[in-house]
């Protein structure tokens, strides 16, 4: 018989099915453990105290379990959610699901990945307190980010921040004359992705 154990990780809400009755199974992209598929049990049920924890767009710290064949969602704590968050900021909710569903095309299956995870999480983490202009230059950068994170960006690109993690209003001004080329770079990296 094997043993469960458990973790603790800074996680984003990244995709949400039904599983059963009341249950769900939830996406969650993980610091600790990269794309974790994990079943939520009654969570669709109005009683169920992880229920407004586990929508898509949410982000914080959660506890996963695993068991024999599955992990569980099992706690989150000090979780937000950019969808609820940005409600009256449509640009910028907009950017937030493009960049989810963009992860969710590209990560197949439980990979660490540290660069594409701080990409994601500093990214939902600085949106509340973006301007709306700001909202389309930090999507670029989140999806560069992200797709440099997978491997499908060359080394040694003139866009700075590339490497970073800030999406600060300074980061994003030194981005913009970048847009140009920040456009292409992408475009070529989906197209080796087989996205386009």
């Amino acid at each position: 018989m094997s043993k469960s154990y458990d973790i603790t990780t800074r996680a984003v809400v990244v995709a949400r099915t039904q599983a059963g009755e009341g249950s769900a199974r939830i996406f969650l992209y993980t610091e600790h453990a990269g794309l974790v598929g994990a079943f939520a049990k009654s969570v669709r049920e109005e009683r169920s105290k992880l229920r407004v924890f586990l929508q898509v767009g949410s982000y914080g710290t959660y506890t996963l379990v695993r068991g024999e064949r599955d992990w569980r969602v099992v706690g989150a704590t000090d979780v937000r959610n950019a969808h609820f968050e940005l409600h009256d900021r449509l640009p910028l909710q907009r950017s937030v699901a493009r960049v989810i569903a963009l992860v969710r095309q590209l990560v197949h299956g439980e990979d660490q990945n540290p660069e594409l995870f701080q990409a994601l999480f500093a990214l939902f983490e600085a949106l509340p307190e973006l301007p709306l202009e700001g909202a389309q230059t930090a999507e670029r950068l989140a999806v560069l980010r992200v797709l440099a994170a997978l491997g499908y960006v060359p080394a040694g690109l003139s866009i700075p921040h590339v490497a970073t993690v800030s999406y600060s209003p300074d980061v994003l001004a030194d981005v913009v004359p970048f847009e140009r080329e920040l456009v292409k770079t992408i475009n070529a990296a989906l197209l080796a992705s087989n996205l386009v």
